[in-house]
């Protein structure tokens, strides 16, 4: 029985890690987007993070990928952030698995 749940454990690790995507692009204030107000930088006081797609899409970032953008923010000194978001995509938000800012 334990082997048989250790094989499950694999193939669920597996699909979850293979349906992961990535994004590059612009780090926004989702809530500005949404209210189609610009510029919408990210800042240290956004709480609703989002990241615009050269194709001006903007997909909104779950609430582990707002904790992750917010501590990121945090230690940098750039206004104008590009980040690369991996994770998987549920209608127009991302459930983050990582970001790196650029």
């Amino acid at each position: 029985m334990k082997t048989f749940a250790s094989i499950a454990m694999v193939f669920t690790l597996s699909a979850t890690f293979a349906r992961a995507e990535t994004w590059t692009g612009k780090l926004v204030d989702a809530a500005c987007k949404a209210s189609n107000e610009a510029p919408c930088l990210a800042t240290a006081e956004t709480h609703l993070f989002g990241i615009e797609l050269p194709d001006s899409k903007v997909l909104i970032l779950d609430a582990r990928g707002n904790e992750k953008a917010a501590g990121a923010i945090k230690n940098s000194q750039k206004t104008d952030l590009s980040a690369t978001v991996t994770g998987s995509l549920e209608g127009k938000t991302v459930k983050v698995q990582t970001i790196e800012l650029q």
